[in-house]
């Protein structure tokens, strides 16, 4: 009987994880408010945590538009076996949405271990009532309390999914006896672009989009695009991190001579001074704009079979 109550007890405590230890070294960026009135600044904080014999380079928030002003400086504090610093910064600026980021960040620690850190963007409006100018994904609310019962919660997404396996495997099989038209192709970057941009001016000119926003539609747009056909994140950047890049690395398959590049300036300049400083517009403004964005779309855009037999 001794013998059956120990494996019992044996058996009944093998079970229980180890709790996952907190990482050596995080940064985290966090804004208190993301929808602000006009004339209101965005509160940011930066927290840095480290353990013993790390040391931390964190870099700034910043958003294009926006000035930072360093408000206040906590720490370091000790929590727990970590030490952390936190930094709460202004943003101030026009109406708008805007992305905030925050600069480069790393650490350093025992046994030549290094790490950096990029956290994810955070949108922000200021002044207006939603974002004003493409897709901004992220401005959700906090998630749900997750619930106690873990357990029934389970065993119905469990339900769930095997009814759901069990349609998709008779629609499959439903669907299999049809002719499935052969699906179609997603439209190139370009393509999307100037259907974009063409649907702007269209609002532009039934009045349904003022200067400074269907600036702001210029400027976005076009970041999509680089985005796309660069693989690099340029909606985030500024306009002159942007020339940048495409002065070392040029534009899609195809790179942007000096000529290209200096129309794709003109064009992030001039939105920029429009959104941001109400310099500009009308319809001869926006004429010389679209001549640029054309033009830029005709060097990066991939080359039809005809041009490529006359290349």
């Amino acid at each position: 009987m001794k013998a059956i109550l120990v494996l019992l007890l044996a058996c009944g405590g093998g079970d229980v994880l180890p709790a996952l230890a907190p990482p050596e070294a995080e940064v985290v960026l966090r804004v208190v408010d993301k929808k602000v009135g006009e004339g209101e600044p965005v509160v940011v904080e930066v927290e840095a945590i480290s353990a013993q014999d790390w040391s931390m380079q964190v870099g700034a928030p910043s958003a294009e538009g926006l000035e930072r002003t360093l408000v206040e400086t906590e720490g370091p504090m000790q929590v727990g076996e970590r030490s952390l610093t936190r930094r709460r910064y202004h943003l101030t600026g026009a109406p708008g949405s805007y992305i905030v980021t925050l600069g480069p960040s790393g650490a350093a620690g025992p046994s030549d271990q290094n790490r950096e850190f990029s956290p994810p963007p955070v949108f922000v409006d200021i002044g207006v009532a939603g974002p004003s100018g493409g897709s901004m994904v992220g401005l959700e609310g906090p998630p749900a309390d997750t619930s106690r019962h873990w357990t029934f919660w389970a065993a119905i997404a469990a339900a769930v999914a095997a009814v759901a396996g069990l349609l998709f495997w008779i629609f499959r099989r439903f669907r299999s006896r049809k002719t499935v038209p052969p699906e179609v192709p997603p439209d190139p970057p370009h393509v999307i672009a100037l259907r974009d941009w063409g649907e702007g001016r269209k609002q532009g000119h039934q009045g349904l989009l003022d200067d400074p926003a269907l600036a702001l539609e210029l400027s976005w747009v076009l970041r999509v695009y680089l985005e796309a056909i660069c693989a690099w994140p340029a909606t985030a950047r500024t306009t002159r991190e942007i020339l940048g890049f495409l002065e070392r690395e040029g534009a899609g398959a195809r790179r942007l001579d000096v000529t290209d590049r200096m129309r794709t300036g003109r064009i992030l300049d001039a939105t920029d001074r429009l959104k941001f400083a109400r310099e500009g517009g009308g319809e001869p403004f926006f004429v010389a704009l679209d001549e640029d964005f054309h033009a830029v779309i005709r060097a990066t855009r991939p080359l039809a079979m005809s041009e490529v037999a006359d290349a």
